[in-house]
């Protein structure tokens, strides 16, 4: 099944050149890497208690790790910057028999119309690409009103300053993989989404699980 025609009609994007290519070159190693984060991704894919029938999209699917806790009789698509990475996902996803379609694309610019989606999950791509505001509003566009979004990811506490040591970390991590001094709350307060669960998961406490809800139109 292909994913539906899109109807975003925002500005161009401004290609990420740097993770496609750092990510291009993590895609052989990738499982080895982010298999670290196995049980904080069943705990948040678990929490979201998917049911069939259910539409979901990965952004930032990588190579398909957060596949393993998806039940069957979900609809999954994935979006992933990197070719490599979104190979690897397709395979998983037939490995563990689950329907879907998974595409090559910028979390900036979805290529998806407006509502399509019943569950979003952003798991460990709003710390790494740029713009976060920008996949946020994107992510807000696809979602159906009452749609749930899951978030895991390494932030910032809010109101926290980063130290001289952060932010020198900050550089070499920046590089290397991801910000380490982003805050989640300036971009779940501009989507007005409403938050059902935050909690740590972690390292510390720099790593946080969060569900969001998109509030539904109000009847009369």
């Amino acid at each position: 099944m292909t994913a539906p025609a899109s109807t975003n009609t925002t500005a161009p994007v401004v290609p990420d050149r740097l993770n496609r290519f750092r990510y291009a070159l993590y895609a052989p190693i990738y499982d080895r890497l982010a298999g670290l984060f196995a049980g904080q991704r069943r705990a948040a894919i678990s929490a979201l208690r998917l049911r069939p029938g259910q539409r979901v999209l990965l952004v930032g699917c990588g190579t398909g790790l957060d596949l393993e806790f998806i039940p069957s009789g979900v609809f999954v698509s994935g979006l992933d910057l990197t070719p490599g990475m979104v190979d690897r996902a397709v395979a998983r996803a037939r490995r563990h028999g689950l329907e879907g379609s998974f595409l090559v694309g910028d979390a900036r610019s979805l290529p998806f119309p407006d509502g399509c989606f019943d569950v979003v999950l952003l798991h460990l791509i709003l710390a790494v690409a740029p713009e976060p505001e920008r996949i946020v509003g994107e992510v807000d566009r696809v979602l159906v009103p009452g749609g749930t979004v899951s978030i895991f990811d390494k932030f910032l506490p809010a109101g926290q300053t980063p130290g001289l040591a952060r932010r020198l970390a900050n550089r070499i991590a920046a590089l290397a993989f991801s910000e380490l001094n982003r805050t989640v709350e300036p971009l779940v307060s501009v989507a007005g989404w409403t938050v059902r669960l935050d909690e740590p998961a972690g390292f510390r406490g720099s790593y946080r699980r969060i569900i969001a809800i998109k509030p539904a139109p109000v009847s009369r």
